[in-house]
């Protein structure tokens, strides 16, 4: 008798980069947060208030849908991933409304040992190219190549307060949090490099606003319009 054969499904590259670049953000973020949150029991964990533990549990639940996003393109388990897919919706606006209020919480309790201008600015631009990114990407949605670069970028560019809490030397804090930053994204243009022999156009105009804000994030810091701002949310 005949037997017949499933026919295998061919593995591609991006079933395997992008859940590995997911993965790699998941075990960025685990490693800043790790003594402060996922050791110390996450919903257990002593944080400043509930406010932070609200923005730090949507904040994981999206690194979380992240991985779990591409671990279902990757098997091919698209109707999943549509139907999950709400949440994609539902969380970046829960994110960056829960993220500037944690922002201005931040600086008035100034807890952190961290300027009020540098997380004013530095958590103001994060949020603000992870909400354009995604945005963009959710938009893109129909156009696989360039939906999921754009998810893994605008999650690329909230990575920030993790890095800082590596456990670099103090005196090197703020430039290897800000070269790591830089250098992570780059792993997206390897890769298509590699795989589309050119850099894909979402990939280019990603890699370029991080690095933008990553690189001006100093001398922004410097502007004297920031200190109204700063005394504004205090008094709040």
């Amino acid at each position: 008798m005949a037997t017949v054969m499933a026919p295998q499904r061919k593995l591609r590259a991006d079933d395997i980069f992008f859940p590995g670049m997911a993965l790699l953000i998941l075990a960025i973020v685990f490693i800043g947060f790790a003594q402060s949150y996922f050791l110390a029991g996450m919903v257990r964990a002593k944080l400043p208030n509930t406010l932070v533990h609200i923005h730090g549990a949507i904040f994981v639940s999206w690194i979380f849908l992240l991985v779990l996003q591409n671990s279902l393109v990757a098997a091919r388990r698209i109707r999943w991933h549509m139907t999950l897919g709400v949440l994609g919706v539902i969380l970046p606006p829960l994110m960056v409304t829960f993220g500037a209020l944690t922002l201005c919480d931040s600086i008035r309790r100034n807890g952190t040992g961290i300027p009020a201008e540098l997380i004013l600015v530095g958590d103001a631009e994060e949020l603000l190219l992870f909400a354009g990114l995604t945005a963009w990407g959710m938009i893109r949605r129909r156009t696989p190549a360039s939906h999921k670069r754009l998810m893994i970028l605008g999650t690329l560019a909230i990575i920030g307060p993790a890095v800082n809490r590596w456990p670099f030397p103090d005196a090197i804090r703020l430039p290897a949090t800000i070269a790591i930053i830089l250098i992570v994204p780059l792993l997206v243009v390897a890769y298509d490099v590699w795989s589309l022999r050119r850099v894909h156009r979402t990939t280019a105009i990603g890699v370029t606003l991080i690095t933008v804000s990553s690189l001006t994030l100093i001398p922004l810091t410097q502007l004297g319009i920031w200190q109204p701002v700063i005394a504004w949310i205090r008094r709040g």
